[in-house]
Parts: structure tokens; sequence; C-alpha cells
């Protein structure tokens, strides 16, 4: 693990860390630096030689080249467009899904990169090339041991970035004498955060209140939409940032959506409390 959030230091280039737990869906690399020159690369690899996924930006050509080297073989290349500046601060951050690495820069969604080999077969994060690096932190994913469910720390803030496209999918049960429970979408990972999004059914009201919260000061409730939610019944809600809004679902169904009142680039961490259990948190 690297240095918990908010906390800087300067590490030595070329870096390599353990990723610890093993990677599963889920799994966050975040990486902060500010390059010098032309170019440097963040790598997802293992000791048997596979590189599972190759971040390369390349300053000079304003791109970044993403590919995968099984075997120490290099694939086809796949570019896109790059938004780091020489001698300015970058984040750069990967996360696991199923179906692809989504990789964001500057908090802002960049690219998907289909898996070409099985992204469980990385072991090791190495950063090599023409950067000043002040952070690396690997946050767990959605599973310790592939395939077994992750179980929620009620509370507990876990780390969670959000961009347009981003669908964060929370399976549980309310409790059956529940009274009220919620859903925050923190711009930190400590007490005093701000909280962008504030998702909080209430079963003695029978009302679903959405609000905001910064420098200590809520904002004008809303609550239109209804409220399906059963004491004791199983649910599926997903939370889907949109550019202007956070769209959320109940079941499968359109509930309502909350624009956004605090920039979603902010926000740091998903925390759960109340009258509930969770089974899974999924985020894609």
């Amino acid at each position: 693990m690297g240095q918990q959030a908010g906390h800087f230091q300067h590490y030595s280039v070329p870096y390599e860390a353990h990723i610890s737990p093993p990677i599963s869906y889920g799994t966050q690399v975040h990486v902060h630096g500010t390059a010098f020159a032309d170019r440097f690369e963040v790598n997802l690899a293992n000791h048997r030689g596979d590189i599972i996924l190759h971040v390369n930006p390349r300053l000079n050509d304003r791109q970044l080249v993403l590919n995968a080297a099984p075997g120490g073989g290099w694939g086809g290349e796949d570019r896109k467009p790059l938004n780091i500046t020489r001698g300015h601060p970058f984040s750069l951050i990967i996360m696991v899904t199923e179906q692809c690495f989504k990789i964001a820069v500057n908090n802002q969604h960049v690219a998907d990169f289909p898996h070409r080999m099985p992204f469980n077969a990385a072991e090791i994060v190495t950063v090599k090339g023409d950067v000043n690096l002040t952070q690396v932190q690997i946050y767990p994913g959605m599973s310790s041991q592939y395939g077994q469910p992750w179980r929620f720390a009620m509370e507990t803030p876990v780390p969670m970035n959000v961009f347009p496209g981003r669908v964060i999918t929370i399976s549980g049960r309310s409790n059956n004498n529940a009274s009220r429970f919620e859903f925050n979408l923190l711009t930190g990972n400590y007490n005093g955060a701000d909280v962008a999004f504030h998702f909080n059914p209430r079963f003695d009201q029978r009302e679903a209140v959405r609000n905001s919260c910064q420098g200590g000061g809520w904002g004008a409730e809303e609550k239109q939409g209804g409220f399906p939610l059963i004491p004791g019944q199983p649910f599926n809600v997903q939370i889907i940032c949109f550019p202007e809004h956070f769209q959320v679902n109940y079941n499968g169904q359109a509930w309502f959506t909350f624009r956004h009142r605090l920039p979603f680039q902010q926000i740091q961490a998903l925390q759960v409390k109340g009258d509930v259990s969770i089974t899974n948190v999924y985020a894609m």
C-alpha cells in the first residue's frame, strides 16, 4: 500500500510495489506526480515477465499509449489524447472491472482497455521514466479472493472515485424494523469531509431524502419520486454518474436524478450507515 490519501512524499523512480491483497474487481491504483520531460510509464506486471497493462503518457505527442505484453511480447497500441502538462501535477487512476481496465487522468475518464490476459496475473505496480513521483496508493477491490463477495464495513468510508459513466451498484437488505439508512459519497476519507451526494431512505416517513453538505452546512432536501423500498426486502440500487447529475435506479428501474452540487471529481469515498445490511458493492 502507498501513503494514505492526502499524505505526500517523494518516491524514488523506478518504483515497484506489490499488489496486496491480490488484484480483483474494483482494485484501484492511484498515481500522483509531476512529469518533467517527454514520457513515463505505469505498469501492472508480474515477476514472470508479463505486462498486463502498460500506461505510457507521451507528452511531446500529447498522447496516452496503452498496451500489454504477455510473455514480454508487445501487442497493438491503443492511443488516446493526453491531458498531462510538463511541470504540472497530475493524477492517474487505474480501476479493474470485469471487462477492462478503466483509466482516468486528472479525474477525467479517458480510456477503457480490454483485458488481453487475465487481470489477476498482475502482482506488482511499477513506475518508470521522466516523472517526480509523489504518491502511489493501491486500494483493495471488491473481493479479497477471486469469486468471493466483498464484505462492506459499515460506516467505514471505502475509496471510490467518480467520473461520467461510472456505475456504483449496491445490493443489500434493509432491517425488518428499519427506520433509516444512508449512502454518502464523500469528498474525503475522514470525518469532516463534504458530502457530494447524501441518499437517505426514511421508512418512518416513507421518503427518500437526497441532499449535499458543504462546510458543515446542508443544502435543500429533494424527495420527489416516491418510495419503493420495503422493510426487510432485498434491494439493488445503482448510482450512475452523468456529467450534470446522478441517476439512481432501484431494482433495475429508473427512480430519480440528483443534479451535482459539488464537483463529482472531488469524490473520494463511499460510506454506508444505518438500518441496512450490505451484501455487495460493485463499481464499474
